[in-house]
């Protein structure tokens, strides 16, 4: 899926409240070649307060498309 020539910026693709939770996705995304990074925006605690983003996940921009598409092929919903 990937170029591996390619160096572009990372693009923010999910956020997540936990490390737990964004390293789930992070493995799902591995498990179909798309490389993923995590950006932990939590500042001094386990638990994002209110106007942190959480930790987010990124991928190559090339990538961003697939991958919140596999993100979300397995979501629960509200």
């Amino acid at each position: 899926m990937t170029d591996p020539n390619e160096h572009s910026e990372p693009t923010p693709i999910a956020s997540y409240a936990t490390v737990g939770e964004a390293e789930v996705a992070q493995a799902k995304l591995r498990a179909y070649g798309i490389e993923a990074f995590l950006d932990d925006q939590i500042e001094g605690g386990i638990v994002p307060i209110e106007g942190e983003p959480g930790v987010i996940v990124e991928v190559r921009a090339a990538d961003a498309t697939d991958a919140v598409a596999i993100l979300e092929a397995d979501a629960p919903t509200a």
